[in-house]
């Protein structure tokens, strides 16, 4: 309903001036509806002098300036390159994402050491029903709030809305936990206030740095989604020529922001003009339909050679039987007069760590080894 309401062809996500305006929606929708929440927590905080509703309303407050870094970081990402920045401005999302991670920290740990304080000096707890009544609104303000953000982080794939999301249902349980206490208090009259902001406070820093985990990670650089792999692959080897492809790299410098390189094999007795506008085509295509800045990288292969099929089919089979996860592309043969090279690159799982050496002695074992002569490179999955 909000993004219905307040951004222009919001079906529109893969247009960048869309996306903005998705970040700067929730950003203003995160700031009113915490800063009411803040005020709220904060009034009845001071009236019961509870340290886990004060807690809880101080958590809101940063909420509202983590939505502030969310529009500044929308704001920066929608940059376009420059000469310092070739690639884009599109990590910016993760920079605001990884600081309001580390503002919920912070919190985490401020609360925590007022509930040590309080478990050791504690204070006299006034709670009547309209705390009771002002912690339920919280909580079902912060349903809403959960749920707007889930909803704009699915539509446009942002990791800086999720955070926001995430932190809503930490505020969820947190504000339960608050109701529950308040309610425990309130019947039984013994003050476990200090005892629950310090259960509050340690769900509070878990999912702080399960966040700074989240957002880190793609600034290091992660394998790719398997689904943006399969669909790379799947449209490369549907253009005419192309019969596999290998050595896939993807760099992503943000959402949307993706730089990738291929080796593509083709038919070796094809022209270098033929072989050209194969990769021009492919290049083009991904860029103006998808977006995705492709360079591609011919290897040519002879697909007419029996012999060799007959010794890639071997190489293979026997490779196999070495190791089940292992393969190998750019796969080739130079005859001499009394020896055959045989050369191929070989891809290795990064859990694994044979030596080129290694698996030349085995296929030499399988191999007649005065009359083929192995050249192997050691290749690793990067997608």
């Amino acid at each position: 309903m909000i993004k219905k309401l307040f951004i222009k062809n919001y079906k529109d996500t893969k247009n960048p001036e869309v996306r903005n305006r998705y970040g700067i929606v929730s950003g203003v929708f995160g700031i009113i509806t915490n800063f009411i929440l803040f005020l709220i927590k904060f009034i009845i905080g001071i009236i019961s002098n509870s340290i886990t509703i004060m807690a809880d309303a101080f958590n809101n407050l940063s909420d509202s300036g983590s939505c502030i870094i969310t529009i500044l970081g929308f704001k920066l990402s929608n940059k376009p390159p420059d000469k310092e920045h070739p690639y884009g401005h599109k990590r910016y999302e993760y920079i605001t994402a990884m600081i309001i991670a580390l503002l919920i920290f912070s919190m985490g740990i401020l609360f925590l050491k007022t509930s040590v304080d309080k478990m050791f000096n504690p204070e006299i707890i006034s709670i009547n029903y309209l705390t009771y009544i002002i912690l339920l609104v919280a909580i079902i303000g912060k349903i809403i709030q959960m749920f707007v953000y889930y909803d704009f982080a699915k539509a446009i794939d942002s990791n800086t809305i999720k955070g926001n999301a995430i932190d809503a249902r930490n505020d969820i349980i947190s504000t339960t936990s608050v109701l529950v206490a308040s309610m425990i208090m309130g019947i039984t009259k013994i003050n476990l206030d200090a005892y629950f902001g310090f259960i509050v406070s340690i769900f509070i820093l878990i999912s702080a740095l399960k966040m700074l985990k989240d957002t880190i990670n793609p600034l290091l650089g992660i394998v790719p989604d398997d689904e943006k792999v399969r669909f790379i692959r799947k449209k490369i080897l549907s253009y005419d020529g192309v019969y596999g492809i290998h050595d896939l790299v993807i760099h992503n410098y943000g959402v949307g922001s993706d730089f990738v390189t291929v080796h593509i094999e083709v038919n070796s007795n094809i022209n270098i003009v033929d072989g050209h506008n194969i990769v021009d085509n492919i290049e083009k295509d991904f860029k103006e339909k998808y977006g995705i800045h492709l360079t591609v990288h011919i290897d040519p292969i002879d697909i007419n050679n029996e012999k060799v099929k007959i010794l890639k089919e071997k190489t293979i089979k026997d490779l196999k039987t070495f190791d089940k996860t292992l393969s190998i592309h750019d796969f080739r043969i130079v005859s001499n007069k009394d020896t055959t090279n045989i050369l191929f690159d070989v891809l290795i799982p990064f859990d694994k760590n044979y030596s080129k050496e290694e698996i030349i002695s085995y296929l030499n074992q399988k191999f007649e080894e005065d009359k083929y002569h192995f050249i192997i490179d050691i290749d690793r999955p990067y997608s």
